[in-house]
């Protein structure tokens, strides 16, 4: 009877701690992976958006500034509208920080002829010589996120073409643009802010009727958090435009065209 007793007995103290801590090491282990697991697909769609966001915006401004200068197929008219438009003095401008702009992008106005039945680059109809304004600004949702934002301006007649500009493409923080100038023999010889066009023969007009290509630069965020990561300190440039400090938890990405003007095409 004794001997049944001393063979059913439980198990010991140690016994129960070391299960107890076994227990609790696999737990951390599985928490541990849930929360990188977690971050990981976050970090995913985070990319995935930014992407989307990027590649819109490229293949947007890529499709106007192409038909830079053109003319019923023709490259007839400067490719790019230099002159003051409403608060943007002068409309193509070099970081300068206008009324209505965020001061770090630049603006970039593409000029072509629109002939009858056309619309500017925000679907308003349109007809004759016009200048679709690209620019930076703050989305009307008082989140303080910015966008790709166009507006028509019709430099016949000196005036907006809509009521307001809009916003295109979510996310867009920053916009460097440069032009690559040619010279007498068809060969682009640097690529130049807006603020360095130099005259041809004293003439700004010549001067910019020598640009053949642009590149594009693009700043791109998603707006939103990365989540419970810590805040992290980043810095950007994008080509001669000014430096950029973010501290915050935001996944931002560079992205780059270079964009040849067919209208200019020898």
């Amino acid at each position: 009877m004794s001997n049944r007793q001393s063979n059913q007995r439980g198990i010991t103290l140690v016994e129960l701690m070391v299960a107890i801590i076994i227990g609790i090491f696999i737990s951390l282990m599985v928490v541990q992976y849930l929360a990188t697991s977690s971050r990981m697909f976050k970090r995913q769609g985070v990319d995935s958006n930014v992407e989307q966001n990027a590649s819109f915006a490229v293949s947007y401004l890529s499709k106007y500034i192409r038909q830079a200068g053109s003319r019923d197929g023709h490259g007839t008219e400067i490719p790019f509208f230099y002159g003051d438009c409403g608060g943007f003095s002068p409309c193509t401008s070099e970081a300068d920080g206008d009324a209505g702009t965020e001061p770090r992008s630049d603006r970039v106005a593409v000029q072509m002829f629109v002939g009858i039945g056309g619309q500017d680059c925000a679907g308003n109809p349109a007809t004759g010589q016009i200048a679709n304004v690209f620019y930076i600004d703050e989305e009307n949702t008082g989140s303080g996120e910015t966008a790709l934002f166009c507006r028509g301006f019709d430099v016949a007649n000196d005036t907006w073409i809509g009521p307001a500009g809009i916003a295109l493409i979510d996310g867009v923080e920053q916009m460097q643009v440069i032009y690559g100038v040619a010279n007498a023999t068809e060969q682009i010889y640097s690529y130049l802010s807006a603020d360095r066009i130099p005259p041809v023969g004293g003439s700004m007009a010549l001067g910019w009727d020598r640009v053949r290509a642009v590149k594009v630069a693009l700043l791109v965020s998603d707006g939103y958090s990365t989540g419970s990561e810590a805040a992290t300190n980043t810095n950007f440039q994008l080509f001669n435009g000014p430096a950029t400090n973010f501290n915050d938890r935001i996944h931002r990405r560079v992205f780059s065209t270079a964009i040849t003007l067919n209208s200019k095409i020898p």
